[in-house]
């Protein structure tokens, strides 16, 4: 129910950090190039496997949300992004103000 809205990315992530510590090892204690190779192929087959699909319509969902300005995700990125550039041509004008005052002051 969670993964409808986006929730238990989390769960992913450290899935994700347990296969990759595995594969590191993996790596690490073997004689390199036949493991790489073996790897490869390992990693070929499973890219097809139903995690593999689950993750991918996981990542899609993501996308879809962030870009949604409907989806509450989306919306807070749109707000985000519009404060964002509201307090830059804020402090834009406050250093050019102060700027011209500067240099007002060195003319004096």
């Amino acid at each position: 129910m969670a993964d409808d809205n986006g929730g238990g990315g989390f769960g992913w992530f450290i899935l994700g950090g347990l296969v990759g510590l595995a594969v590191g090892a993996y790596i690490a204690t073997g004689p390199g190039r036949e493991q790489i190779e073996s790897l490869r192929t390992k990693t070929i087959e499973l890219s097809g496997s139903e995690p593999m699909q689950r993750a991918r319509d996981a990542a899609q969902r993501a996308r879809t949300a962030v870009m949604d300005p409907e989806h509450p995700v989306g919306k807070a990125i749109q707000d985000g992004v519009a404060a964002a550039k509201r307090k830059r041509e804020e402090l834009e004008s406050t250093a050019s103000r102060r700027t011209q005052r500067a240099s007002t002051n060195l003319e004096e």
